[in-house]
């Protein structure tokens, strides 16, 4: 799986102290994936603070070590790590509601996809 993200935030001359980040986070989920990112950022006005970074990371085998070592199986430990990563975005959702549905979504697919490689 290949996967291209290119991001632009503007910044225009009327958006004086403005202060932007931007912070893209991908998590790799499968040997041979690749992510490419570009942040770019396009600042117009003189007074304001912005910054961007990224992030590309895959399951480390000492986070699963430490499921593991408490009697999780991979399977259960790899959902687990994968949700929580999820879950940090689907918690600045503005609405419960909608957070709920999201997460039992997430849950959902992730174990449709245990079943799928059983």
């Amino acid at each position: 799986m290949f996967i291209w993200s290119h991001i632009l935030v503007i910044s225009c001359r009327y958006a004086q102290q403005t202060d932007a980040g931007q912070l893209t986070r991908s998590l790799l989920l499968e040997p041979r994936a690749t992510v490419n990112v570009k942040p770019n950022l396009q600042i117009i006005a003189d007074d304001v603070k912005c910054s961007h970074g990224a992030a590309i990371s895959d399951l480390e085998d000492s986070q699963l070590f430490y499921f593991q070592a408490r009697g999780i199986d991979l399977e259960t430990a790899r959902e687990a790590l994968v949700f929580s990563f999820g879950a940090e975005v689907i918690d600045k959702l503005p609405y419960s509601f909608v957070q709920k549905q999201v997460k039992d979504h997430v849950k959902a697919l992730l174990k449709s996809r245990r079943k799928g490689s059983s």
